[in-house]
């Protein structure tokens, strides 16, 4: 398909993408006086990678954005092109920057030169709550230590060292930097060199501490690399562990995934609510570097996964991050009908007309199977199965439209952590896309699809009677 025709049939409803040309990684997740803002990797001039500047959206609820414009433009004839990073409320004005009512908010990024493509780290700030940013005079803040790949700073604030803490990649591991005022930065340790998977370069980091229902409190590493991802090309992986002000130390050794879909990537959560729940609220490109230059929408190029919320979770005696939509995105949805029943087939028809969560619980044994197909008029479907006797979950999505012709990996596995006779999981489908929560988001999986026309009808198959209800709601 030629990349300037208008696609409308494929623009998503509830999850974000930019009016037209290209997008990528989020960046600058902060939350501040009721407002989330969204900025990204944004081309605008054109539809393919290229260009780098923050884009910027804002929303009060996770699920409407308003467009803004871009917030921080790139100088090809200065330190170049912005790339990925982070931003933080400085409630304390640890820099000094505060001149009004409202504490700074500081973006830290990477500038990477247009002809030698050396990264350094940089820092805008808006003094106006968000709306407007302009860059620090007398960047970089942090110079390139002669380091080929060495971007993607995260910041946060930590408490008991008093000292905000940057997190950012070179190649295949993490630095770490500390500093008291956001502009002096001094590297305090390293992580990674044997840990965790190394089939890909290390990209978009983020650290954070989460606690257990049971007030169990452990640090997660986020780590995105590309290629390397559990079904190919993109992922991201966590580590969970302990960070003592200086150092990250896994507690660990196998490799975990925060998705195992294909297009789940560069993953990052908001800053900005310490002061009213400490809730970790992820989004994440929805795409895979394998295919994205030739996603074949028009006049856009790229989205975001919904909002996520994380959670830490033990499961058979140890810690995992499970992620289920965020409680904004829940508190958008409304109902529209339940149905159950005893047979082994359940079947209903999927209204058109907007973003569904659709709820499925049943009961299954452990040598029982399950399918769930959705499917249209024009013969495309999507097809999911659940084998509980091997733990694992399969997506695939080789009949699912023109997207037959793009997909390096049709066909998608998953490890499912919860195995129990009683299921729960929860899909959302939008025009482009389908995200699976399994168990309460132990597995999750995130997955474009390509469809010529919308999914019309769902199945829910079991190879034994069992009890099984389907509930769809609409999101908007």
């Amino acid at each position: 398909m030629p990349n300037n025709i208008f696609t409308p049939q494929w623009r998503p409803k509830v999850h974000f993408t930019p009016e037209q040309n290209w997008m990528n990684d989020p960046n600058g997740l902060v939350y501040y006086n009721g407002k989330y803002h969204l900025f990204y990797q944004y081309n605008p001039h054109g539809n393919d990678w290229g260009n780098m500047n923050w884009g910027h959206a804002t929303s009060r609820d996770l699920v409407n954005w308003q467009h803004q414009p871009v917030a921080i433009e790139m100088s090809p004839k200065g330190l170049g092109y912005i790339y990925s990073g982070s931003a933080v409320v400085d409630y304390d004005n640890t820099s000094g920057l505060q001149t009004g009512e409202h504490p700074p908010l500081v973006a830290l990024f990477t500038h990477t030169e247009a002809e030698t493509e050396i990264q350094r780290q940089s820092l805008a700030y808006s003094l106006d709550g968000g709306d407007c940013w302009q860059e620090y005079q007398n960047n970089p803040v942090i110079e390139n230590p002669g380091i080929v790949d060495f971007r993607d700073p995260k910041v946060f604030w930590h408490q008991s060292t008093s000292n905000w803490i940057m997190v950012l990649t070179a190649g295949h591991s993490i630095e770490f930097y500390a500093s008291p005022n956001l502009f002096d930065w001094t590297h305090i340790s390293g992580f990674g060199e044997d840990e965790g998977s190394h089939q890909g370069e290390w990209e978009c980091p983020d650290l954070f501490e989460l606690k257990t229902d049971s007030g169990v409190s452990k640090w997660v590493l986020l780590v995105s690399l590309v290629p390397g991802g559990p079904n190919g090309g993109s992922g991201t992986q966590y580590f969970i562990g302990d960070f003592d002000g200086i150092r990250f130390t896994a507690e660990h050794q196998d490799v975990r995934w925060l998705d195992y879909g294909p297009d789940n990537y560069a993953g990052v959560t908001w800053d900005g609510r310490q002061n009213i729940d400490n809730r970790r609220t992820l989004i994440a490109w929805m795409s895979n570097w394998t295919y994205a230059a030739d996603m074949p929408t028009f006049p856009w190029r790229g989205a975001m996964c919904l909002p996520r919320d994380l959670s830490l979770r033990q499961i058979d005696g140890d810690f995992y991050v499970t992620n289920l939509p965020a409680k904004e995105v829940s508190d958008r949805t409304q109902l529209l009908n339940e149905i159950s029943g005893n047979d082994t087939v359940l079947t209903r028809s999927l209204p058109q007309d907007s973003a569904l969560d659709i709820h499925l619980s049943c009961e299954i044994a452990h040598s029982d199977k399950l399918y769930i197909r959705m499917y249209n008029d024009a013969g495309e479907s999507v097809e999911l199965k659940y084998l509980p006797q091997k733990q694992k979950l399969i997506v695939d999505r080789s009949k699912a439209g023109w997207s037959y012709k793009l997909w390096r990996t049709p066909r998608l596995e998953a490890k499912t952590l919860i195995n129990t006779h009683k299921l729960d999981a929860r899909l959302v489908l939008d025009t482009s896309s389908l995200e699976v929560f399994w168990q309460q988001g132990s597995t999750t999986m995130t997955i474009c699809l390509l469809p010529t026309q919308a999914f019309n009808r769902i199945e829910l198959i079991t190879t034994q009677a069992g009890n099984k209800a389907l509930t769809l709601a609409a999101i908007g």
